[in-house]
């Protein structure tokens, strides 16, 4: 099939309602929880403002618009390998340079839903990974997995999102070895619904 016939079938089917098109992202603002940093390692990102230039006013009678005041890992965001130490020497490991194709892709939604709600420090491990494609598929490379934690419902306290203690934060995520499981099967990348594309206790692990 030639792109442009399958590209305008796609669209047919956009406008159609035939593709549902489902918007991940959450709302960005004042109350955006953001991570927190150890004291001793650097100064926390401030929160997310958003300031008024015009909204149909003497400032521009025929439009609105603002300026914004944000961290670049403030609500969702993409973490390119050069955010990391151990990608900070791919020539093309930001987000400028990466590939386009790279972020479109198959998905794998692996639910971890109820067992997140049940257990808050719930580690995806390579077994469950396994378990799930038993279940519906193998995950191939070129694809991307993501874990459902249903984690956005806690997104209007921060307090309830960032889920700290004296003991540390404590949010489902994938264990070090799930993630070499996914990395050694070629996958295109890795996504989740916490604070970062970690556990809360990832500190502690190898």
């Amino acid at each position: 099939m030639d792109t442009q016939k399958l590209l305008g079938e796609v669209a047919g089917q956009l406008l159609s309602g035939a593709i549902r098109v489902v918007d991940l992202s959450a709302p960005l603002g004042p109350n955006t929880p953001l991570i927190k940093l150890p004291p001793e390692l650097a100064v926390d990102t401030p929160k997310v403002e958003i300031h008024a230039i015009s909204k149909y006013d003497k400032n521009g009678p025929w439009w609105a618009w603002n300026w914004l005041k944000l961290g670049e890992h403030s609500g969702t965001h993409f973490d390119a390998p050069q955010h990391w130490i151990t990608g900070k020497d791919y020539p093309d490991g930001a987000t400028d340079t990466i590939p386009a194709q790279n972020f479109v892709g198959p998905v794998n939604v692996i639910d971890c839903s109820k067992e997140s709600a049940a257990d808050h420090d719930f580690l995806l491990t390579v077994d469950h990974i396994k378990a799930w494609e038993a279940k519906h598929g193998a995950i191939n490379a070129g694809e991307w997995v993501v874990m459902r934690t249903d984690w956005y419902k806690r997104n209007g306290s921060e307090a309830a999102f960032l889920n700290a203690n004296e003991t540390g934060p404590h949010t489902p995520g994938p264990t070090a070895e799930a993630i070499q499981f996914l990395i050694s099967k070629d996958i295109k990348g890795w996504g989740s619904e916490t604070i970062g594309t970690d556990a809360g206790k990832a500190g502690g692990m190898e």
